[in-house]
């Protein structure tokens, strides 16, 4: 039997882990309190999307040949660490929130679907697989006014009632049970039926090795293997086997085993149109009792010059950790550690600005230490090409952006703007610039844009050759899209956007008739644009548009509601100048509850954000966000 749900479209959905803690007494407690309804409900919505990301990532565990290498039991559940590096949080199944019946089904043809009520469920004809690169990861939510689950298969786009309201007390967990034997472990999903059986990690320590020594201040990393496009790396493994051998390489990929030097020779697939892939590399071995065992690694490789990716440049906690990059591919995979999974090393302390030029990336650091004060990174692949270290650099005093023009780099810090030779590896300071803001230049026309109080510093072959008096205080300056051009966004009253031709210096000033562009007290700018619209939130979470050809400001809505732990913005938003969605960096506070924060993705299409996606708990105090169509 199939279920049909009848809704509007169906679109890839990226697996996204959510967690959550609490008592179900006291949950219901809370929920026969008119006071605590919602936040009841919210963490019911969690616990069933929880155990939704768990369930698809134990089916594709079976289906790809990933073992269990650990069990964790917690005070709520279980935490579930798989062998390709992976990890899924399953509730308990006790009293809860009469979660629908959703579950998996294994149909003829070998492959397992979403059900509910036990019967696969089809959207527009077609039925949801819950495997594969073609799988989807429904989502549910509880209803505010009817108080009925309903549930999403194109990434909360459109909701559709299941049927189910949201109280009683059955049902809570899509798991009725969790067997962690000696050599698999048994998932019983809620109809008390149906089982999932994956083998454990094997004792023998059969296993593919990890790095590790792990970035600074990182206790755990998601385990799988970063590969640029056609490269070749070598895998090690251990453990004491008699006989081992290939057992699933992915489609496109290449290995070859060694195994006297128990390792496998890996090439990544050459670049074609896509610029993300993974699969799953599998070994199948027989150990000194003639037992076979497996083991699998988890492979990725990217093209980092994706035009519709993100980039999230981390400061990092400056007493703990180093800068990082979060990578967001266009299909959303996010990358955490990007540079480190590519280089085995880090980024210098206190990451601050990125530059992209002519296939290359500038990443600058405050605090030098680890790859130095300034690397220079392939922009493709994120592999290191050259670096300066903070000795190199000792001119500077906490250098906080970059920019760059042919062979040589402008570096902003507390005395002005300074010149790097990257043949000479000289470095020079820059007349009168001193009162350089603390905020991003742009480069057009080979002439470099300063934002300096009131005024903008045009800086060419490494010297200053105008400077541009404005009305206000400069609070952003950035490339635009037309040929020659920047927009520049200015606090007078009203707030002014200007269009600034680079080879003359005319202006045309707009008055915006709503909103600001204050930047806070961030070093990012205060406006980005996509076309000759520019957007703004005036370091709230209003966000608002500007189109420069109509001469028009409209307010598109707020976004707060849409993140529980809103805490602070950190650094300004920016929209993607590909897509058009827009993005926010919100952390919930200082001292640790930095770790608790949250990329929030809005598309605003329609007039009205609506958050397409929310990345939870990656950033360490982000630097912004970067995109390569913008340099």
């Amino acid at each position: 039997m199939k279920k049909s749900i009848t809704l509007w479209a169906i679109a890839l959905f990226g697996v996204a882990t959510w967690s959550c803690s609490y008592d179900d007494k006291e949950l219901w407690n809370a929920v026969n309190d008119l006071g605590g309804r919602v936040e009841s409900m919210e963490q019911a919505v969690d616990k069933a999307n929880t155990d939704i990301d768990a369930l698809r990532k134990v089916v594709e565990a079976q289906q790809t040949n990933v073992t269990i290498s650990e069990v964790v039991e917690t005070e709520n559940g279980y935490t579930i660490h798989f062998s390709d590096g992976k990890t899924a949080s399953i509730s308990n199944g006790k009293d809860g929130a009469n979660a629908p019946a959703l579950s998996v089904v294994k149909d003829v043809d070998g492959l397992y679907y979403w059900a509910l009520d036990g019967s696969i469920i089809e959207v527009e004809g077609v039925r949801i697989k819950a495997q594969g690169t073609d799988g989807i990861t429904p989502q549910l939510r509880i209803n505010p006014d009817t108080k009925e689950w309903e549930m999403s298969t194109d990434g909360g786009q459109k909701w559709t009632s299941m049927g189910v309201k949201a109280e009683g007390t059955d049902g809570d967990s899509l798991f009725s049970d969790v067997q962690n034997n000696e050599t698999e472990v048994i998932f019983t999903l809620a109809d008390g039926k149906t089982t999932i059986v994956i083998p454990k990690t094997p004792t023998t320590g059969f296993a593919f090795v990890y790095p590790e020594e792990l970035p600074l201040g990182s206790n755990t990393v998601e385990r799988y293997f970063l590969f640029a496009f056609g490269q070749e790396r070598k895998l090690t493994f251990t453990g004491e086997v008699t006989a081992v051998d290939l057992m699933n390489v992915p489609q496109g990929w290449s290995a070859e085993i060694d195994p006297n030097a128990k390792s496998v020779k890996v090439t990544a697939p050459a670049f074609n149109s896509l610029y993300y892939t993974e699969g799953i590399l599998s070994l199948v071995a027989i150990d000194g009792k003639g037992q076979t065992v497996l083991t699998s690694a988890r492979l990725c490789a990217v093209d980092f010059s994706d035009p519709e990716a993100t980039f999230v440049l981390n400061e990092g906690n400056m007493t703990t950790e180093n800068g990082s990059i979060i990578h967001i591919t266009a299909d959303g995979h996010v990358i955490d550690h990007a540079y480190w999974r590519m280089n085995a090393s880090e980024l210098g302390n206190t990451a601050q600005d990125l530059f992209i030029a002519e296939g290359k990336m500038y990443i600058i650091s405050q605090n030098g230490g680890s790859d130095g004060m300034l690397v220079v990174a392939d922009a493709r692949t994120l592999q290191k090409r050259d670096s300066f270290s903070k000795e190199e650099l000792s001119g500077l005093s906490w250098p906080s952006h970059v920019a760059v023009v042919g062979n040589t780099v402008y570096i902003r810090d507390n005395a002005g703007i300074w010149t790097l030779d990257l043949d000479s590896r000289s470095l020079t300071s820059v007349t009168e610039t001193k009162g350089a803001l603390k905020n991003r230049m742009a480069v057009v026309d080979g002439k470099v844009f300063v934002p300096a109080s009131k005024a903008i510093l045009v800086l060419e072959n490494g010297a200053l050759v105008q400077k541009i008096e404005l009305e206000g205080t400069v609070t952003g300056v950035i490339k635009a899209d037309d040929e020659g051009y920047l927009w520049v966004s200015c606090s007078t009253s009203p707030a002014q956007i200007i269009k600034l031709k680079a080879s003359d210096y005319s202006m045309d000033k707009h008055a915006l008739s709503a909103g600001g562009v204050s930047p806070g007290w961030g070093a990012t700018p205060g406006i980005s644009a996509k076309g000759d619209e520019i957007y703004f939130c005036n370091n709230t979470s209003t966000i608002y548009r500007h189109t420069f050809a109509s001469n028009t400001t409209e307010t598109l809505g707020d976004v707060k509601s849409n993140i529980s732990n809103w805490g602070m913005i950190y650094n300004m938003p920016a929209v993607h100048p590909v897509t058009g969605e827009y993005l926010y960096n919100t952390i919930l506070g200082y001292g640790w509850s930095f770790q608790t924060n949250d990329i929030s993705v809005y598309d605003l299409g329609a007039g009205n954000p609506v958050m397409v996606a929310d990345y939870q708990n990656y950033t360490h105090f982000p630097a912004g966000f970067f995109f390569t169509a913008s340099f």
